[in-house]
Parts: C-alpha cells; sequence; structure tokens
C-alpha cells in the first residue's frame, strides 16, 4: 500500500516509526478507500483513524482532488493541522463566521469544525465544488445535542461527495454506515492491550482475574503509587471541575516526582503550579487556554505523572496514559444524579496505554462493595454502547438550518424542503412525518417575522443565515434598536439572547440584580418582565442582568481575579464567553446597519468587551503588547496615544512597562 503513496509522505511516515498498517488500517484500503468507496471505520482511541484520514487525502490530492476535514473542537482542529502540515498543502479554518473565505479554496486540504464548514456553505454552496473528500471525525458525536445538528446537516449537504468518517466502537455503526451508502470497517482491535476492571478493597477483578493492589491506602492513591512505580501515568476522571481540582491538591500531597512549570498568574494557575510540582495536575474547560496547553505537553512529556479531568478530555485531544481511572459513574443534571452514558466511559478507557510505550493499558472503574462491583461490570464493562441517534428535531435547532437551507437555496419550495430532509440522518432513523408539522410551524414562523417569503429569503433572512446566530436572536436585536442605546442597554440585549448561555442566578442574588433593574430602569431595550405577575419569568431576566453585569464590570476595568470570584466563573468560561459576546456585538451592529439604525454605539461597546477596557483607553489597548492593566498604568501617568509614548523616553516606559516591552515600544 505503502507504494500508492508520495515517496516523501512515505519517508515522513517512516521517520514516525510507522511501517506497517494495522488490521483495521488493511481493512478500509482492502474494502475498497482508496477506490472512492464511501466507509464508515469504527474501531478504538490510537488504532489509526487518522493514519487511514491521511492515506485517502493524499490519494486524492495526487488524482488531482481536494479534501475536507471536519472536526468537532477547534482544539482537535488544531491537533490534526499538526500532524497533517508535514504531508499536504492544509489549511487550519476556524471561527469567523461572516467570511466566505474564498483564499481556503487554494489549499488542498482545509480541516475546519462542522460549525466553520456549515458556514462556509451558507455562504456560498458551491464553495467545495473542487473537493472530493469529505473526512468526518468523530461521527458518533452527531448524538451531541449540542454539536450533532449542524454535523448532521453539513453531511447531508456534502453526500455527492467521497465520504470518510471515523467513529468510536457504538452498536449501530452499521446503521451510519447505511445512512452514508458506505461500507463499514468495525473493530475492536486496538496496538495496545486494554484491560478493564474494577477495583474494590485493595484488589482489582478482572473478566478472567484478581490482582492484589500493594499499596495499602485509599483507592486512587494506592494505584497512583503503583503505577508510578513501574513509571507510568494515570489519568483520573471525576464528574466536576471542582472535584478535579480538589483530587489533584489531595494527591499532590504526595511526592510523585518534581517540576518546576510556571503557569498562568490566576488563582487557578497557582494552584495548578503547586500541584505540578509533585507531579500531579488537573485538566477541564474552564482552565485558561494557556494553562489547559502546558498541562497537555508536559503529560504528554511524561514530566507530569497524575492527570485529574473531567470527561470533555477523553472527546478531546489525543492524551493518552497507562493507567486510566474512572471515579465517578455519575453526574449532576437537571434531573438530579444520572449515569454517564456508556459511550463516553468507553472513550475515557479508550485512553489507557500508550502506543509506542505501554505493552498493556489498564482502565479502571471504583467500587465501593461487591453490589456495586457486580453493577459496574454489568452495566459497563460488559455492555454495548448506547445507540446513536440524531438531535436534529429540536425545533430551536431547526429554525437555524431551515432558515439556512433557504437563503442559500438548497431548497426553493415545500417539496424541495421535504426532499432535502429525507436526505437526513433523522429520516433515516425515523419518519419524517414525526416531525413534519413542527417542520412547517418554523417555515410559518420564519414567515411571520419577514425572515423568509414563500421559500425565499428577504435580506434580513439571508444576513441572518449568513451571520450564524439562531433567528430569535436577530428578532431580539431588531426590536431592541432604538436611537439612543447604553452600554448597559446593549450588553443585556445580546445576553438575552439564546445564543449566549445565562449565568444563574445563585440564593440570595436576587436583590442585588433587582436593585440594578430598578436602578438601569430606562436603559433596558427589551421589556422588564413584571414580578408580581411572571416570577419565573422575571427570575430569568434577572439572570441575564447578572451575565450583562459581568461583561459590564469586565468594561470598567474590574481586576480579573476579583471577577472570578465575585461571578464565580472559571477563565476557560468567561473567555468563551466573552468570544460569543463580541460576534453578538458584530452581529447586533450588522442588523443596525440592515435596518438604517444608529451602531455606532454597539461598535464602541464591541471594542471595550474585546479589550475590557474603558472608552478612554481604547487609542492604547490597540497597540501591540499594551493590554488593559499597562493600558491604564500609561494613561494614569499621563501617556494616552501612540504619539505620547513616541514623546515619551525610554527610560520612564522601562520603569512603567518593564525593559522587554519598553523596547518593543521604542
Amino acid at each position: 500500500m505503502f507504494d500508492l503513496l508520495p515517496e516523501y509522505a512515505v519517508k515522513k511516515l517512516k521517520e514516525q516509526g510507522i511501517t506497517e498498517l494495522f488490521p483495521p488500517q488493511k481493512e478500509a484500503i482492502q474494502k475498497g478507500l482508496l477506490e472512492g468507496k464511501n466507509m464508515v471505520l469504527a474501531i478504538p482511541t490510537a488504532s489509526g483513524k487518522t493514519l487511514v484520514a491521511l492515506i485517502a487525502i493524499l490519494n486524492h490530492i495526487k488524482n488531482g482532488g481536494k479534501a475536507v476535514y471536519i472536526v468537532p473542537l477547534r482544539a482537535l482542529a488544531e491537533e490534526k493541522y499538526e500532524e497533517f502540515s508535514d504531508f499536504c498543502d492544509c489549511v487550519l479554518s476556524s471561527g469567523d463566521y461572516d467570511s466566505e473565505d474564498r483564499y481556503l479554496t487554494r489549499y488542498d486540504c482545509i480541516i475546519t469544525t462542522s460549525e466553520k464548514c456549515d458556514s462556509l456553505l451558507r455562504h456560498s454552496k458551491r464553495f467545495f465544488d473542487d473537493v472530493t473528500l469529505v473526512v468526518a471525525d468523530e461521527i458518533h458525536l452527531i448524538d451531541s445535542m449540542r454539536r450533532g445538528p449542524t454535523l448532521e446537516m453539513t453531511l447531508s449537504k456534502l453526500k455527492n461527495k467521497h465520504i470518510l468518517a471515523l467513529s468510536a466502537t457504538i452498536s449501530n455503526a452499521q446503521e451510519i454506515a447505511e445512512w452514508l451508502k458506505a461500507d463499514l470497517v468495525y473493530s475492536e482491535w486496538r496496538p495496545v492491550k486494554l484491560r478493564m476492571g474494577v477495583y474494590i478493597k485493595d484488589k482489582i477483578y478482572y473478566k478472567d482475574a484478581v490482582k492484589e493492589v500493594s499499596f495499602k491506602k485509599d483507592p486512587i492513591t494506592s494505584l497512583c503509587y503503583e503505577t508510578i512505580r513501574e513509571n507510568g501515568q494515570l489519568l483520573i476522571f471525576v464528574n466536576t471541575r471542582r472535584s478535579a481540582e480538589a483530587l489533584a491538591k489531595k494527591l499532590a500531597k504526595n511526592n510523585f516526582s518534581e517540576i518546576d512549570i510556571k503557569f498562568s498568574n490566576t488563582s487557578f494557575g497557582k494552584l495548578l503550579e503547586s500541584c505540578a510540582r509533585r507531579g500531579v495536575a488537573f485538566h477541564h474547560a474552564g482552565l485558561a487556554r494557556e494553562d489547559r496547553k502546558k498541562v497537555e505537553k508536559y503529560f504528554k512529556e511524561n514530566k507530569l505523572k497524575v492527570l485529574t479531568a473531567t470527561p470533555t478530555l477523553a472527546a478531546g485531544v489525543n492524551l493518552p496514559a497507562r493507567r486510566v481511572i474512572i471515579r465517578d459513574y455519575r453526574r449532576y443534571s437537571n434531573l438530579g444524579y444520572r449515569r454517564i452514558p456508556v459511550l463516553e466511559i468507553k472513550q475515557m478507557m479508550g485512553r489507557a496505554g500508550r502506543p509506542k510505550y505501554d505493552k498493556e493499558g489498564e482502565a479502571l472503574l471504583i467500587a465501593k462493595n461487591e453490589e456495586e462491583k457486580e453493577m459496574l461490570f454489568e452495566d459497563y464493562i460488559n455492555k454495548e454502547t448506547e445507540r446513536i441517534t440524531s438531535k436534529i428535531a429540536n425545533p430551536g435547532i431547526m429554525r437555524t438550518h431551515i432558515l439556512a437551507l433557504i437563503a442559500s437555496n438548497y431548497v426553493s419550495n415545500e417539496e424541495t424542503l421535504k426532499s432535502f430532509l429525507e436526505r437526513s440522518f433523522y429520516s433515516f432513523q425515523y419518519n419524517l412525518s414525526k416531525i413534519y408539522d413542527r417542520i412547517l410551524e418554523i417555515v410559518d414562523f420564519l414567515e411571520e417575522n419577514d425572515l423568509i417569503k414563500d421559500y425565499t429569503a428577504t435580506l434580513f433572512g439571508k444576513r441572518v443565515s449568513y451571520l450564524y446566530i439562531d433567528p430569535k436572536t436577530a428578532i431580539i436585536f431588531r426590536n431592541a434598536l432604538k436611537d439612543e442605546m447604553t452600554p448597559f442597554g446593549i450588553l443585556h440585549t445580546i445576553t438575552s439572547t439564546p445564543d449566549l448561555e445565562s449565568l444563574y442566578l445563585r440564593r440570595g442574588e436576587f436583590d442585588e440584580y433587582d436593585s440594578i433593574v430598578l436602578e438601569k430602569g430606562e436603559e433596558f431595550l427589551l421589556e422588564v418582565p413584571d414580578y408580581w405577575y411572571e416570577p419565573d419569568k422575571y427570575e430569568f431576566f434577572l439572570s441575564r442582568v447578572k451575565t450583562a453585569s459581568l461583561f459590564y464590570d469586565w468594561m470598567e476595568e474590574v481586576d480579573e481575579e476579583e471577577i472570578f470570584k465575585k461571578y464565580k466563573i472559571y477563565p476557560g468560561d468567561f473567555y468563551r464567553m466573552r468570544e460569543t459576546g463580541d460576534w453578538l456585538l458584530y452581529s447586533f451592529t450588522e442588523i443596525a446597519k440592515l435596518f438604517n439604525r444608529p451602531y455606532r454605539e454597539i461598535e464602541n461597546i464591541r471594542k471595550r468587551m474585546r479589550y475590557g477596557v474603558k472608552e478612554e483607553l481604547l487609542p492604547l489597548v490597540r497597540i501591540k503588547n499594551i493590554g488593559r492593566v499597562r493600558a491604564r498604568v500609561l494613561f494614569n501617568n499621563g501617556i494616552k496615544n501612540l504619539r505620547d509614548i513616541e514623546n515619551t523616553d525610554f527610560q520612564t516606559l522601562k520603569r512603567l512597562l518593564g525593559e522587554g516591552i519598553a523596547k518593543s515600544l521604542k
């Protein structure tokens, strides 16, 4: 097979120690992947899915074609870009949904998220005309309420291409293959053998054996000592971020290794530093990006020995360990404590065993008694994963995608809308008639709100589709436009949309945010519910006021650490909220322009939100290496813009900002 690849690619693969294919990889080639057959590859983590994709991509490029590689997360897109950039002329694209990005078509392979891919198709249904291969990574996430529908609709639009879908080992992989008219390669084969078991009372029970654990401490600490003694690493999954931090802090009381790593200057960064000194760290989506990246880097390099994490890590970057411990198999939801799905548990277990380093990986659940041990074997270790199902039937999700189909001219009447939706995975699994009334209700909703007329998008509808926002968000923006708008009123409007998740109103916070409503009553651009007649609605309104207050504090230059404590928010979550807020402010501006309404104040708030400053600092924060803190120092010393910096002597700048920054400004 390697003789089919370009010589430089074979050389690079050999440099990486790849000289022959794994059994599932061979099967994919033998079943006709390189002859243009659609394929679903459902195999375990680290069994070579990425190499199969790379071989298919290089084959298409050699034959004059191009490829698009779709992933669910930006972090995965970055990882794949690093892996592929040595082999082909590829480009990474994510974010900025209001752009045609025609430059991307110059590359042989576009690596992107499903949302960005969908956005490109909204701007031009012919964007991928030159693409001959579509690789859909982690296709089992079609089952995700958050990301699944976009992936499903995107694949429904690209079903005329050669499709390679990469999946975890799921129970209905054949069903996905049949939907995509693809051959299925299904295998449990792994390059590193996986042993699954349950730990209870100093013993590990496997399906066919029992092993005594020599260290007699608490379960997690005992397993850590045993693994590290054999120069292994541990990945420990718990159900909450707080648990990940608390367990890491507890385990760091043991000196597993010594390493000096600098993390961000936040309370979370400082906690990471203190844990890392003892060879332990924690990982979850709430961490600042720079901290997450450092944790991943040092764990991969075997400098960190123990990593506690939430289940999101199992769906993210490739971070294996010799031993995986799943401490918690339940997590809290709106319906109380619920069991984590089998597929998620198996994904976590799949992280056990480092190719090239371990002969065997081990994944353990923790039981407190015999009854629980038997249950864990029966309901997790010996059980098949749940069936993957379509999630596009959700009305909130569907209205966004139906508008996009109409605005991008994929459909032009009721008949073509029905015909397109019959290509979806939902229609393959169920009968479209089950939700057909709902579909027509959404069409009526779009028509009533002037987003479409007779299955043609209005200028408003087309702009909303391009902006990649929920139609309800756009309607809120249109209705909120006033001749005079204050910063708080604008911020409250963007936080009142379905595209931005609000902070929770915690116990005891009602009075604080109720008083803000009284204080800023005239500033709200949207109707304030009456507490006496609609108490639940009013409380929800206050949660939006709280979220607007978070953004307002940021723009008023409240210290980040103070913000984290006051709003009980993590750095990573705050960053993502600001990113979403930035996009919504841009969209609000565009809607205002469309209706010829004042928009300068919204633009100004967007600039302030981006940098987290008062208006007076905007001329300074636009300068490279000058953030909100340095800008305030300069301003307070009479240096208010670039000209002032140019007129300030080096020694003064050095005293105020430090030598390195002073040099960069002179």
